[in-house]
């Protein structure tokens, strides 16, 4: 559903803005890899690939990244998105309980930590995602495939 709306969406994203979340990219699989004890070397060995190769082939899913977190944003700021403390407290509830304090407490050690604004702006995404699935017009899989034969957004 969301990849529809990008799809529909006119967002313009710059090369330098994608060049640098495909790196971003890599260097995640980099991390991730080195802890299953491969290196960056050994794994352009074996994929017989080289970096630049790797960051080209990285830059749609980078740029697709980057439509759906702007479609996200303007969703937030168009319908004026903001969780509330009851919201905040709902969404901690669950890690609360596993750490053994409460929801308040949680609250107050994130805010100390100056990660609040990250608890905040995640359920704002979640609650732009929400909306976006409470607005959409579902049609039946043989519909769509349909549809897709007639009209797709490369095709104008």
């Amino acid at each position: 559903m969301l990849d529809a709306v990008v799809a529909a969406a006119t967002v313009a994203v710059p090369e330098t803005l994608v060049d640098s979340r495909a790196r971003e990219l890599w260097e995640r699989m980099l991390h991730s890899l080195g802890h299953q004890g491969i290196s960056k070397d050994a794994y352009l060995q074996i994929s017989g690939k080289t970096e630049d190769e790797i960051l080209d082939e990285a830059k749609p899913d980078a740029e697709q990244a980057l439509r759906r977190e702007a479609v996200i944003a303007a969703v937030i700021e168009a319908e004026d998105i903001q969780p509330s403390d009851g919201d905040v407290l709902a969404a901690l509830q669950a890690s609360a309980t596993r750490e053994g304090t409460t929801p308040e407490k949680l609250r107050q050690r994130l805010e100390s930590a100056g990660r609040l604004d990250e608890v905040r702006e995640d359920l704002a995404q979640r609650a732009a995602i929400d909306y976006l699935a409470e607005h959409a017009n579902a049609i039946d899989p043989g519909r769509a495939a349909a549809r897709d034969k007639l009209w797709t957004p490369d095709k104008g």
